[in-house]
């Protein structure tokens, strides 16, 4: 049995050749796309998940039921439905809307989501990041932090930030542990639990 190649069937695999390779750019750029990805500040703590995304809150529009997200690399716009969305950490607890429009634009939140057909994410759930609260007998002002580096009183201070941002510049004296290195750091902390240990990072949040 002989295999006989015509123009016509070079031009047929052509076709096919083309159509699988752009089959092949199509999934990868899908897959891109369906790629977890969360705005850096938040990687520093967190790993990115499938099915979740972290992002600044942009904006939210009741009527067409959506919510606008911006990323480091620009912006996405999801969808919910406003009787099954669930809130972690509502301002409003049972009052959707109100608890919606008072997050703040530029406030951290993270957003369980699905894939729908159309390619636009349906979340089920927004958990808003809370404010941290610090006691205020634990908490140091400006003032007793330069009368420390100045006096005699033993401390461990420790800068919480990033490295990159620590090799910027920060306090004098100060070691750097960022979150997410902190077990492998416990050695630099002081073996004296009664010595003053004093934390900072980029901000209250």
């Amino acid at each position: 049995m002989s295999l006989r190649i015509t123009s016509c069937s070079l031009a047929a695999l052509s076709v096919v050749a083309l159509f699988t390779a752009h089959g092949v750019v199509a999934g990868e750029a899908a897959q891109a796309k369906n790629k977890a990805r969360d705005v850096k500040s938040c990687a520093v703590c967190h790993k990115p998940a499938e099915g979740q995304l972290r992002a600044f809150f942009d904006s939210v529009a009741m009527k067409s039921q959506t919510i606008q997200l911006r990323f480091d690399d620009g912006a996405e716009v999801v969808a919910f439905d406003k009787d099954t969305l669930s809130i972690v950490n509502a301002t409003v607890p049972g009052n959707l809307e109100k608890s919606l429009r008072a997050i703040k634009k530029g406030h951290e939140v993270r957003v369980a989501y699905q894939e729908g057909l159309n390619g636009i994410k349906k979340i089920s759930e927004i958990s808003i990041k809370p404010a941290m609260k610090v006691p205020a007998e634990k908490q140091l002002k400006v003032e007793q932090v330069e009368k420390l580096l100045t006096g005699k009183e033993k401390y461990t201070l420790v800068d919480a930030r990033p490295a990159a941002k620590f090799q910027e510049g920060t306090i004098p004296t100060a070691i750097n542990i960022p979150y997410p290195a902190f077990q492998k750091n416990l050695d630099k902390l002081p073996k004296n639990k009664a010595e003053l240990l004093v934390y900072f990072c980029a901000g209250v949040t």
